[in-house]
């Protein structure tokens, strides 16, 4: 099951040294294994979206969907897989 959280919740990234997410902290908390990545971005509609999104196992053991929102440099828990 998916849980699609409504606002996201804000979080704070530590990231690793190769540049990948490795902790955050925040309504979730712990260390993050970073799964999968993509990006994006589209001008919806003339207040462009540009998030850099990451699917990882957070804590080994609940999997996530977080991104970053490129344009205020802010972190986002959006979806938890039950």
């Amino acid at each position: 099951m998916t849980r699609l959280l409504s606002p996201p919740a804000m979080v704070d990234v530590t990231l690793s040294p190769d540049g990948t997410p490795g902790f955050i902290t925040g309504e979730f908390s712990g260390s993050i294994d970073p799964i999968a990545r993509w990006k994006v971005e589209t001008e919806w509609w003339n207040q462009p979206v540009i998030r850099e999104y990451w699917k990882a196992l957070l804590n080994n053991s609940l999997l996530c969907e977080l991104y970053h929102d490129l344009s205020s440099d802010e972190w986002f828990v959006e979806r938890v897989y039950d």
